[in-house]
């Protein structure tokens, strides 16, 4: 598997130009179609940074942010909404992935992230799994704290990965997949031996490991 560890507000792959922007998008798209991630109608948008304006992979026009999208021209959408809520309370966030994932699912139907994987427990801080897939509750759940900043977010099968440029957001879909996968096996073997809560996921460890492995970034607000 191949992950991209690249993100950050001023990407060079996906935030020097438009064009770019597009390309990147549909290159990372494409990327986790070929993992067998099911990536939703309008499901992949990018902006780039400080912008108001959003790229969807499968629309011929800009959404703005500011004042919604204009209604004579695109049927009412809930994934459009969805996307802009997040936007609108991450100033921070330039990409977000939206995928079913019917093993991501099984995976965290219990509401238990075991130590299964290094990467996923270091990197992806809190998962949020949420009961209400609403357009104002996804937004909310995205928000976090400054130090807890929220990369996946989970309802059933379906997974948003939100981030500061495409690939990372594309990285953070990656490892949750991956995470699960290792989960599988990991339960068809007996089970994970040492399960840990998401409160254990926000130690200080986890978090100066994780300012280390993404250059200290933090939230912009």
């Amino acid at each position: 598997m191949t992950i991209y560890f690249l993100g950050n507000s001023f990407c060079r792959l996906c935030h020097t130009s438009m064009d770019a922007l597009v390309r990147e998008l549909n290159v990372c798209s494409k990327g986790l179609e070929h993992k067998g991630l099911i990536l939703l109608k309008h499901g992949a948008s990018a902006r780039l940074p400080g912008s108001y304006r959003l790229v969807f992979m499968d629309l011929s026009v800009d959404v703005g942010i500011d004042h919604g999208y204009a209604k004579e021209e695109h049927m009412y959408d809930h994934e459009i909404d969805t996307h802009i809520s997040i936007y609108r309370r991450r100033p921070d966030v330039n990409a977000v992935f939206h995928t079913k994932s019917p093993l991501i699912y099984a995976s965290t139907r219990d509401g238990i992230i075991d130590t299964v994987h290094a990467e996923a427990t270091l990197v992806l801080s809190d998962i949020m799994i949420i009961k209400d897939n609403s357009s104002e509750s996804i937004g909310k759940a995205s928000v976090g704290e400054p130090l807890r900043p929220v990369r996946i977010i989970v309802f059933r099968d379906e997974v948003y990965s939100i981030g500061a440029c495409i690939h990372e957001a594309r990285a953070f879909m990656e490892i949750m997949d991956e995470w699960a996968r290792v989960k599988a096996i990991a339960s068809a073997l007996g089970g994970a031996r040492y399960p840990i809560t998401l409160e254990r996921l926000r130690s200080l460890g986890s978090r100066y490991a994780r300012s280390i492995k993404f250059g200290g970034r933090g939230l912009v607000r």
